[in-house]
């Protein structure tokens, strides 16, 4: 087999959007795609900093050129911007190995341990206004659905009984048998014994697990709710590195990590797995981004025992054609397909992905 080589890195912003896609260039035409949700910022440390260590670098060599990348990098902080660029990097190293090897990354990553994953609808805002909270959980419920999440919004920024109300309304609107989780989104204002107060309230909802009830860097936090209440807590979602993740799973601080492809990469994120089943934890990624993202959770949580769910972002009423949703929905030339709740584990090489040029061109700055 040749070796192949590395011979460009460009990474494209997308407009009014976090969202920066990396395409990787080889020796033999073959293109790599990843992709970032962080500070359009990536760009230049991507294209500045990064590309020059990877040209004439083998792309099939991923975890070295991660380690090589990260050690490089050390005046950078190690942690957010510059490993969100790195992740976006080793997601298009991951598609040229699987492409060049002619196997889905799944397969590279170890084998599956499942032929479909279940993608919950991620819904905002978790409150009655601008939309009905009952109407929007019934239409998750009768497309097929089998887990739906609100978040944000309201949420333990008003009064734990306002808190307990809208965990109602949403599994009268469900019915017994949806799973529904609750998004936080950390609100800066709650304390442990508020988040112990609120959960023990909304446990008899049967809710699947609530995230993000505290900042993620209070860790001692973390550990008092989890001691005092059932209601599973997750967090991790604006971590980046192995070491953040560690001591979350040293302390027994939460139940499941909630690591996101686009801002820890593929290398680290099956790590981070691994870690999360040697402890017992579960490992559901986050993702609030683009069908790059979605392709790449798929891939990730079927080569998992710890997992089966993956976020998918689900648009406002209204907002069927929005940014977001061209995103999600209409980035890949092939869109996902929602059967009996499930989507499939593909099989095409690397991460199975075309892009779809009249989206690109629609938001490329």
């Amino acid at each position: 087999m040749s070796i192949l080589k590395i011979t460009d890195v460009k990474a494209l912003n997308l407009a009014n959007t976090t969202q920066t896609i990396v395409q990787v260039y080889t020796d033999e035409d073959i293109i790599g795609i990843g992709h970032c949700d962080t500070s359009p910022y990536v760009r230049f440390i991507i294209e500045g900093e990064l590309k020059p260590m990877l040209i004439g670098k083998d792309p099939l060599e991923t975890e070295a050129l991660w380690t090589m990348m990260y050690r490089n990098s050390a005046w950078n902080g190690l942690r957010g911007i510059i490993i969100h660029g790195m992740a976006a990097i080793d997601m298009a190293l991951w598609d040229i190995k699987g492409q060049k090897l002619k196997q889905p990354v799944w397969k590279l990553l170890g084998g599956k341990y499942r032929d479909k994953v279940i993608p919950y609808a991620s819904l905002t805002p978790l409150s009655f206004k601008p939309y009905d909270l009952a109407k929007r959980a019934a239409e998750c419920r009768d497309m097929g659905f089998r887990a739906v999440k609100f978040g944000w919004g309201d949420f333990g920024r008003i009064s734990v009984d306002e808190d307990v109300r809208l965990v109602k309304t949403i599994r009268k609107a469900v019915g017994d048998d949806m799973k529904i989780i609750i998004d936080a989104g950390r609100p800066w204002e709650c304390t442990p014994s508020r988040v112990i107060k609120t959960a023990k309230k909304i446990e008899k909802y049967n809710v699947f697990f609530l995230e993000e009830p505290l900042n993620p860097d209070d860790i001692d936090g973390f550990v008092e709710v989890k001691a005092n209440v059932d209601l599973p807590i997750s967090t991790g979602e604006t971590m980046s590195t192995i070491q953040e993740y560690r001591a979350l799973i040293e302390r027994r601080a939460v139940d499941i990590l909630q690591p996101d492809p686009s801002r820890v990469g593929i290398t680290q994120w099956k790590i981070i797995a691994k870690m999360a089943e040697a402890a017992n934890m579960m490992c559901i990624p986050h993702d609030w981004s683009t069908g790059i993202n979605i392709m790449a959770q798929i891939h990730l949580v079927a080569s998992i025992p710890n997992g089966e769910y993956i976020e998918y972002m689900r648009p406002r009423p209204g907002r069927e054609k929005s940014v977001e949703a061209d995103l999600i929905d209409r980035i890949l030339e092939e869109p996902f397909e929602l059967k009996n709740g499930y989507f499939e584990v593909p099989n095409k090489p690397g991460l199975g992905i075309e892009l779809n040029e009249k989206i690109l061109n629609k938001y490329a700055v």
